[in-house]
């Protein structure tokens, strides 16, 4: 495999990272895996928008009140059934009114738009440290430009002794 970067041959295809420009090739090994697809997100990565937020807090909502209103119908019947259907009508209303809140929170805060779908390729971690020597050679790094703004003098050590000879 080769860099797309530098055009460096790599040695072996489980590098991660170019030897020469430090380039990650996880996701290049990724697209060549895939025959040069980028392969898609899992259904179940994908974010949820607010619409479908909104469908099914509403139907939580009355599924859970259905229930409530169904369970008060069952309060005078007496016996244990009477307390096992006051407290199933406490939790539904209590969940009816979790999804109420839900579907309110979807209209108000959660935009409406494209999905946004995670990076294919892992983000490469920042270098801690230089690359040892090996890694890029000297004649990859841009050659300095003369402009003569400074010229050399020589040291001060040579200019001293040459005043001491002329005494």
């Amino acid at each position: 495999m080769y860099c797309p970067k530098c055009s460096q041959q790599q040695v072996s295809e489980d590098l991660r990272y170019c030897s020469r420009c430090g380039f990650p090739l996880t996701g290049v090994a990724l697209v060549v895996e895939n025959d040069g697809l980028i392969p898609q997100l899992a259904a179940k990565d994908a974010p949820r928008r607010r619409g479908k937020i909104m469908k099914e807090s509403l139907v939580l909502t009355l599924a859970c009140w259905m229930l409530v209103l169904l369970g008060t119908a069952t309060w005078d019947w007496g016996g244990t059934f009477e307390s096992v259907a006051k407290v199933g009508s406490l939790i539904f209303f209590v969940l009816g009114l979790i999804g109420l809140l839900r579907f309110v929170y979807a209209f108000l805060f959660v935009k409406e738009g494209p999905a946004i779908a995670e990076p294919a390729f892992p983000i490469a971690a920042p270098r801690t440290a230089l690359p040892s020597p090996q890694d890029v050679p000297l004649s990859d790094y841009p050659q300095r430009k003369r402009t003569r703004e400074m010229i050399p003098r020589g040291s001060v050590t040579e200019n001293t002794t040459r005043l001491l000879d002329e005494e």
